[in-house]
């Protein structure tokens, strides 16, 4: 049976990448256009859990349960002890990021099996937060402060809930969002002036969140706030015995006889 070595196959020279010298948690960063139809990645062990993203194109990936085509957006997390190797898939070059970590992921969706490979799809649209915390990871590997350790390990942390959101469906992100929403709403229903507070808390245009409210709840989100608000009320004066008057200042009303014609719509 052959030898395989347990190390850090670097790229062809003039290919970036940067390699660890020190005890740190992250101990390799690859980017860039990689070519491995004249460059395979030879079969071996790395020295920690590896994250490959393809972000252009495709690659073969060579492990223990057989080849696989691994084609843009998806990320590979390759456990330590999985004897792995890379090739061209049908274009010969192809775009990637890689990182690989001391340890292996801290979350069970992350996670690869002992000696295997997760294979995760990515939605495109995440991609940009991804190459951003690619090049911050990129960018702290060239300080020498004492704080190196601290900002890699959170940076990781990044990284990893930034791949577990990208390889969610859009519906599941979509639901997610609205929840969020439904809940500022519900503990801000005494502001003045709801809808510019829910665009900065959303980060979302006028435009954006109207659309969000009109396909989610039917209706824009001023009226949509003033049907929560006027509900909250009934429930408090039905359900809870709250007069008219302690509802309306609670709510933000700034008479009780403007709660009385609210209701009374």
């Amino acid at each position: 049976m052959p030898e395989y070595p347990r190390s850090i196959i670097k790229p062809p020279p003039g290919r970036p990448c940067w390699v660890s010298h020190g005890d740190l948690p992250l101990l390799y960063l690859g980017w860039g256009k990689r070519d491995f139809a004249r460059s395979p990645l030879a079969r071996h062990y790395d020295v920690g859990t590896s994250f490959y993203l393809v972000t252009k194109g495709e690659i073969t990936l060579g492990a223990s349960g057989g080849e696989r085509r691994v084609v843009a957006p998806c990320v590979c997390i390759i456990d330590k002890e999985c004897l792995f190797g890379v090739s061209h898939g049908r274009s010969a070059s192809a775009e990637i990021l890689v990182w690989v970590w001391r340890d292996p992921p801290a979350g069970e969706e992350l996670k690869p099996s002992p000696g295997g490979v997760r294979l995760l799809p990515l939605r495109p649209d995440a991609l940009p937060r991804i190459l951003e915390l690619h090049r911050h990871c990129r960018d702290e590997v060239a300080r020498t402060d004492a704080s190196i350790n601290l900002a890699l390990s959170a940076l990781r942390t990044l990284v990893e809930v930034e791949l577990v959101r990208a390889s969610r469906a859009p519906q599941a992100e979509d639901e997610i969002q609205w929840e969020r929403v439904r809940t500022w709403i519900g503990a801000n229903l005494a502001i003045h002036a709801p809808i510019p507070a829910l665009c900065d808390y959303l980060r979302m245009s006028p435009s954006t969140l109207n659309r969000f409210f009109m396909k989610h709840a039917g209706v824009a989100p001023g009226a949509y706030f003033r049907t929560a608000k006027k509900q909250e009320a009934l429930r408090l004066i039905q359900r809870e015995g709250w007069t008219v008057k302690t509802t309306a200042f609670h709510l933000g009303y700034r008479h009780a006889t403007d709660l009385s014609r609210a209701l009374a719509k």
